[in-house]
């Protein structure tokens, strides 16, 4: 919750420590989230001198400082790394869609390049007989069976 402004004192303002003061206020609205937005209806409803406006200034100020010190770097990004200026430039876009995969559960669906990989023929199963098992038939091959002897496989006929 905001608080108060501290309440300024007379001096007017041709007085050498106006400037002081009216700083030191300013500096306590902006430390305390106390002022309006700047150029907004309630700013513009301010008297010249409030530090609440100048507060805001400061604020936007900032706001803009930060604002061009994030478009140097990602410019610079560019002309260097335009992988990671992309990576960078569409982050937020990427996280909002993966928030929507795993909300809508569209992450089991399967995507376009798995429905190809399982359409595509795959190596044949290599059978294997164990030890105590009765033995494989063979598919494709009828009559034929896999069977265990003594530490080898072999086929043999029925």
């Amino acid at each position: 919750m905001p608080q108060p402004t501290p309440t300024r004192r007379d001096c007017p303002p041709e007085c050498p420590g106006a400037v002081t003061v009216l700083w030191a206020q300013a500096k306590a609205a902006f430390l305390a989230g106390a002022f309006p937005l700047y150029a907004g209806p309630d700013w513009c409803s301010l008297r010249t001198d409030d530090p609440q406006r100048l507060a805001a200034v400061l604020a936007a100020a900032e706001s803009w400082r930060r604002h061009q010190a994030e478009q140097d770097r990602l410019d610079v990004l560019m002309d260097t790394d335009p992988d990671a200026w992309w990576r960078a430039v569409t982050a937020d876009a990427s996280d909002e869609a993966h928030r929507t995969l795993v909300r809508l559960r569209l992450s089991s669906v399967p995507t376009a390049a798995e429905m190809t990989a399982r359409r595509l023929p795959h190596p044949a199963t290599q059978l294997h007989a164990s030890p105590g098992w009765p033995s494989i038939a063979i598919p494709g091959r009828p009559g034929h069976y896999l069977t265990w002897h003594s530490d080898e496989r072999q086929e043999e006929a029925a």
